[in-house]
């Protein structure tokens, strides 16, 4: 390996180097530790310069006016370069981008920082080089110039360096171990490295090398420290106390403590109101149904009580979320300021499903299965991000007390060998494993949750608990579900099941993987290394094992034929059958009863048949297996293959599974719809999907009737000021009447002061003109409105076709008058594009589905939204078609019924996205004229938390909105009102016509 190395980057116009040019290159020379040299040369692109590169690199049209062309500028990094290795953050990009702008092959040996810096910082929550700059304290805030870049990735690579260096030398000693078995550039410079170091400090010990092998533990940590899944307070000193629950409506009031100690906190009638609610509740077995308005601090209103009486009763209460940032919130704000604040003694613990922590024994394994030294074999790509992977994980637990995924960064390439590593219930070998005892991360936090008073779980897990019989979470009587609006789809969801091919064959094949293939060497592939190095007790083991090992080659092979051949099967089908394309990504297709009596149906009964017969000779055969390898076991200490035999009944159990679900697909199932999905790519990947069509009695029968008193809580899940909707989708109606107490909690916040709603009539109705024909009418008004703010506003739309469409036609509008657009999934996803809106003021944010709720942008940040539809859930989708069909039974509306109040929940969350403080202002505008030329939108208006609003044409509404921008707001409310009423002149024949009367009686 060379003694310099090359730190490089690029800046371009975007990230396609078809249609995008280099507009800047970076790069330094760095020798024993010092930079010797650098080169830097500014390239005109020949075209203007999107606004968004202006903004992020601050370059201009003006400084690469008289910037060089690439060719020339290009040989003279080649010389610069020379064949040293070239380092850099995500260096594939830039190398790739030259390569194929310059048509200059790279032969330089290559390292990525990123891979470094995702090993040494496995838990960062993102590995852009801005952030990584921020977190390890390199160079200085500015960011994305070429030579600035790669100044920070050299500063990058020393500082990992140097912390790597800095961990435990038994660490050091098994990372080197980890690079030592591959032949690549990121595995010889940073083992190298790492072994210089060991060599200088060979004896030195940083204690124990893990974390979770020291005596501090989990336990020791204070409530809200991030990385703890328990919140623990602390006995002694008599500080705490247990308040009955009419202390607790004194500590909520405008003198309580809370007010006196927190100086952010606001008294808020409607959240003594809520606690007193769910207090009443619980302490008379009721389940509760709350609507709590933005802004009502629900949490608060909730946790002190389920608290209290969690204590009081001696009982356990269980919190359920939908969202981890909700979570995130309850841990790490809420819950300890009831320690601190209300002075409550009490123990949390977040409680994850077991998959979600990683298990010794399997990641002992997966170390000790790496690729040969000096295998080539492998595939080097796989090698090297499982190399990376490993690498993190080890780092990782030097860190981690808990164990558990989300302290991990892990990115989608990486989820593969998390599975591989993680603890699942069927790997489990209980007190037969080494580490079960004391280091076991699932035992720690299952001891954890059995003392805890109070469990916080997500809608996940609550529902799987129900699914396999309360075999998840200790015991409890009490539950509150937060953000109960998700509960019905979560069900759905939880309740359903997903056969996919492509897992399949990904099963099959890694039975036989060999080493250096990516996730370790498979079953097979064990069996024939133990078949030949083992020594066996029993005399005909060895060729038993044989005659198995091939049975199941040959039935693998055998499988893998059938899966080839249902997937063919029903591309072919779907392809003649499916008239509706879902996303421009995927076909989508219903299994109806007339499907199923089709001729090709009963062909693929046969393939099924075929399919399940030999999965089911495969599973007998590694039973067999098993058996042999159990009795070897017999005859010495019962523990030699007893982690290998459990691996194999995961195995059955998954071909079980597989055989189970294919029969139900092909037969179909009471109560359940199912459907075909194919996900359109370089290889079509095929799925078999099957969810409930109504989950109230599964809720009502193993959730409601099994618990003493439930809370259900929401910002939005009343329509048009009842819950019967809701009750009625969760089973809610089918409890006796006097067992539920409804409460509608109206949000603290001045809706009427502080925002104005606009309708715009003189839009299409959506439904009557196609979507490209629709976005050709939005867009002047979305475009107009982006303009009387100055960016700050999110629209809001329905289909992301749509979404793309409006984009690719208004950004080159915009972007010119210094106002920048970004699309979700265009330019990033949803973080990454609130955190980007956040920064720049002029900016219009593009959101599809997900950014509907859960997006917090307060303050002057946001102040308009724009709702481009109404947002129906679309009609042909499995599930809702078949709901739809099951009220339609019932002699009902199922528009009405269903798809109106659907929409109203959804409008409600969109609104909702708009105020988020009692300080927020600004407009929501719907483009949607529905909302009042149909009669369901009195629905919609009466479930909005504003009661007034401005209908017009689009000049009209415009007028309003930058009348309201500018402060001029006087007589507002009054139009508001009899625009609300009706049209002003039906209004003023009423007050003639009373005047009339009034003068008669006299």
């Amino acid at each position: 390996m060379a003694d310099t190395y090359i730190f490089l980057d690029i800046e371009t116009t975007g990230l396609n180097p078809e249609s995008d040019e280099i507009i800047e290159i970076g790069a330094i020379a760095v020798r024993q530790g010092e930079v010797v040299d650098r080169f830097h040369t500014l390239l005109s692109p020949g075209r203007k310069l999107p606004l968004q590169i202006v903004t992020l690199t601050g370059l201009t049209d003006d400084m690469l006016r008289d910037a060089p062309a690439l060719p020339g500028e290009a040989e003279k990094l080649w010389s610069f370069m020379g064949g040293s290795p070239v380092f850099g953050h995500n260096i594939s990009f830039d190398i790739n981008f030259l390569q194929q702008k310059t048509g200059h092959l790279l032969l330089n040996p290559s390292f990525d920082t990123l891979d470094l810096v995702q090993v040494v910082l496995p838990g960062a929550e993102s590995y852009r080089l801005e952030t990584v700059r921020q977190i390890l304290g390199v160079g200085s805030a500015v960011s994305h110039r070429a030579l600035d870049d790669a100044e920070a990735a050299w500063g990058t690579f020393k500082k990992c360096i140097e912390l790597f260096g800095n961990l435990d030398n038994e660490v050091l000693f098994r990372a080197i171990q980890v690079l030592g078995k591959y032949q690549t550039t990121f595995a010889e410079v940073l083992g190298r490295h790492l072994t210089e170091t060991a060599t200088r400090f060979p004896d030195r010990k940083n204690g124990v090398p893990y974390a979770f092998m020291s005596d501090s533990g989990p336990g020791n940590r204070n409530p809200g420290d991030h990385g703890s899944d328990q919140l623990f307070t602390d006995k002694t000193g008599g500080k705490y106390h247990v308040p009955d629950f009419t202390e607790l409506e004194e500590c909520l009031g405008p003198k309580g403590v809370f007010a006196e100690n927190d100086p952010k906190y606001r008294y808020r009638q409607g959240q003594v109101d809520m606690l007193k609610t769910v207090s009443n509740g619980f302490r008379e077995g009721r389940h509760i149904v709350v609507e709590a308005g933005t802004g009502t601090g629900k949490s608060l209103a909730y946790l002190l009580p389920a608290v209290v009486w969690a204590l009081t009763d001696r009982t356990k209460v269980v919190v359920s979320t939908h969202t981890i940032n909700l979570q995130e919130q309850l841990l790490h704000k809420d819950l300890p300021q009831i320690r601190d604040i209300a002075g409550i003694d009490f123990k949390a613990a977040l409680v994850k499903g077991r998959n979600n922590y990683i298990c010794l024994r399997r990641w002992e394994e997966m170390l000790k299965n790496a690729a040969e030294p000096g295998d080539t074999a492998g595939d080097n790509k796989y090698n090297h991000r499982e190399t990376v992977f490993r690498l993190k994980v080890l780092v990782w637990l030097a860190m981690t007390v808990s164990g558990e995924r989300s302290e991990l960064n892990i990115s989608p390439d990486q989820i593969r060998y998390w599975t591989v590593i993680n603890s699942e219930q069927d790997y489990c070998l209980g007190p037969g494993c080494r580490w079960f005892a004391r280091q076991c991360f699932v035992n720690r936090a299952r001891r954890q949750a059995e003392t805890a008073d109070l469990l916080v779980v997500n809608h996940s897990l609550l529902l799987a608990d129900i699914k396999i019989q309360n075999k998840l979470l200790p015991p409890y009587d009490y539950l509150v579900i937060d953000e109960a609006h998700h509960l019905e789809d979560s069900a759905t969801q939880q309740l359903g099941w997903t056969v996919s091919l492509t897992a399949q064959r990904v099963f099959l094949v890694s039975m036989n993987r060999s080493f250096g293939k990516g996730g370790g060497p498979g079953l097979l592939f064990l069996l024939r290394q133990i078949q030949k190095n083992n020594t066996w007790k029993l005399s005909d083991s060895v060729h038993k094992l044989g005659g198995f090992i091939g049975e199941a080659l040959d039935l693998v092979t055998k499988n893998s034929d059938s899966v080839n051949e249902t997937e063919e099967f029903f591309i072919e089908w779907v392809n003649h059958n499916c008239n509706e394309n879902f996303d421009d990504s995927s076909s989508v297709l219903r299994i109806r009863e007339h499907h199923r009596q089709d001729a090709s149906w009963k062909a693929y009964a046969s393939i099924k048949e075929n399919y399940t017969y030999r999965a089911s000779l495969l599973e007998k055969i590694l039973g067999k297996i098993a058996g042999l390898l159990q009795k070897e076991d017999d005859e010495g200490d019962g523990k030699e293959f007893i982690s290998l035999i459990k691996d194999i009944e995961y195995q059955r159990g998954f071909l079980r599974e597989v055989i189970s679900q294919m029969h139900l697909f092909c037969d179909g199932e009471p109560n359940s719809v199912h459907w075909v999905e194919i996900l359109r790519g370089e290889k079509p990947e095929v799925r078999f999907r099957s969810a409930p069509v109504t989950v109230s009695r599964l809720l009502s029968e193993n959730l409601f009737l099994t618990k003493k008193s439930i809370l259900l809580t929401s910002a939005t899940i009343s329509v048009d000021g009842n819950f019967d909707h809701f009750m009625e989708r969760t089973g809610l109606s089918l409890i006796p009447e006097e067992k539920v107490v409804t409460r509608l909690i109206e949000s603290p916040f001045a809706y009427e002061r502080q925002s104005l709603l606009c309708i715009v009539r003189d839009i299409p109705n959506p439904s009557s003109v196609c979507d490209a024909e629709y976005v050709q009418f939005i867009n002047p008004v979305i475009r107009d409105i982006a303009r009387i703010f100055r960016g700050r506003t999110l629209v809001l739309f329905t289909s992301h076709k749509m979404l793309r469409e409006s984009y690719h036609r208004l950004r080159p509008e915009l972007e010119p008058e210094g106002i920048t657009v970004l699309g979700h999934r265009i330019d990033g996803g949803r973080t990454r594009l609130a955190n980007e809106f956040r920064k720049n003021p002029c900016c219009v944010l593009y959101g599809s589905s997900s950014f509907w709720e859960g997006i917090d942008l307060p303050g002057d940040m946001l102040q308009c939204v724009i709702i481009v539809r109404l947002p129906f859930l679309p009609p042909n989708t499995p599930v809702i078609e078949a709901r739809t069909e099951e009220i339609a039974r019932k002699n009902r509306d199922p528009f009405f019924g269903f798809t109106v109040p659907e929409a109203v929940i959804q409008l409600k969350q969109g609104f909702g996205r708009l105020i988020r403080t009692e300080e927020d202002e600004g407009v929501v505008v719907v483009l949607d004229c529905r909302l009042v030329a149909r009669k369901y939108g009195r629905k919609f208006l009466s479930s909005l938390p504003i009661k007034t609003h401005i209908k017009g044409d689009t000049p009209t509404v415009l007028q309003k909105i930058s009348d309201w921008h500018t402060g001029e707001r006087a007589g507002f409310r009054v139009m508001n009102l009899l625009e609300n009423a009706g049209d002003i002149e039906k209004q003023l024949e009423s007050w003639r016509r009373k005047r009339a009367e009034d003068a008669g009686t006299s």
